[in-house]
């Protein structure tokens, strides 16, 4: 993905700050990251809502996950804004329009889950 928030070299350089390579973790511990989680702890995931965009260069990641939680029955969705960058839905108050949608179906989708 083409994304001008999250270009290749930054999401390097946020990993090794994130998750440093000596750390007590490797990048690929469930600490580090739900992705990295085994069956058996995604299964006791909430419903579970996705947002990213055509452009975030974690797209694959998240479809991947989403079908992750899916194939082992957790209530998962998924939604992907086009033409939007990584982090976008933060963007509201830069007159970003998707970003107050995505604002809203959130909260939203929240209100219902937790029956306000």
């Amino acid at each position: 993905a083409n994304d001008p928030v999250l270009p290749s070299g930054l999401i390097a350089a946020i990993s090794n700050s994130y998750i440093p390579l000596d750390g007590d973790y490797p990048k690929t511990h469930p600490i580090a990251s739900p992705y990295f989680a085994s069956d058996e702890i995604l299964r006791q995931f909430p419903p579970t809502l996705i947002f990213t965009s055509s452009e975030d260069p974690f797209l694959d990641d998240s479809v991947n996950f989403n079908a992750r939680l899916r194939n082992v029955g957790v209530r998962s969705s998924l939604r992907a804004a086009h033409d939007m960058p990584h982090a976008f839905w933060a963007l509201s108050t830069a007159g970003i329009p998707e970003a107050r949608e995505v604002q809203e179906e959130c909260k939203n989708w929240l209100s219902k889950m937790f029956n306000l």
